[in-house]
């Protein structure tokens, strides 16, 4: 059983870790961390023993929201809806979580949890691309695992672009669901 005491220093760990890293910090260091929370080192470092774990913590629910959606997409009648419709909302989702990225890109992960989401991912993304296949939509041998990487790539161009992110965001958007025979914005 965790002490009350203990459970809000996590919480408060958590909170200003999320705070962080939504702002774009992913690389804040556990001890500044330590320091935001107004907790001691060592409290922190048994949270997340490493800075990875840290970061894992931070996108568990973002990453898991990906595999849903990669599943809902699957179910979607237009298969093409579908597939554009995931990777629009996925783009939009790591634009607004930074560590997002971080933690798909990793090749080591920090808790085996992470691994599995990653793999499950991964095969969800994949089935969603074979169906768009089997029905003529996507004509590539692009893999769940190209995807994502493509996925982190045009993040980390976001990002980097300096411009308005949300007009950067559906300029990229448009150009790559194009690419991939996918219907663009909605209008």
């Amino acid at each position: 059983m965790v002490r009350a005491d203990a459970r809000r220093n996590q919480e408060r760990i958590l909170e200003e870790a999320r705070g962080a890293v939504g702002a774009g910090d992913t690389g804040i260091t556990l001890n500044e961390l330590a320091r935001r929370a107004g907790v001691g080192v060592g409290t922190v470092y048994r949270l997340f023993p490493t800075h990875q774990a840290m970061l894992e913590a931070v996108v568990e629910d973002g990453l898991r929201a990906m595999v849903d959606r990669a599943t809902a997409a699957a179910e979607v009648e237009d298969v093409a809806e579908g597939l554009a419709g995931f990777f629009r909302a996925s783009l939009l989702h790591a634009v607004r979580e930074p560590g997002l990225v971080s933690v798909l890109v990793a090749v080591d992960d920090a808790v085996t949890g992470t691994s599995g989401t990653k793999v499950e991912l991964a095969l969800a993304v994949s089935r969603l691309l074979d169906r768009g296949r089997a029905a003529g939509v996507v004509r590539s041998a692009l893999t769940g695992e190209d995807l994502l990487k493509l996925l982190c790539g045009l993040q980390h161009a976001i990002a980097a672009s300096g411009d308005d992110q949300a007009a950067v965001t559906e300029r990229y958007l448009d150009l790559v669901l194009a690419g991939l025979g996918l219907p663009g914005r909605s209008t």
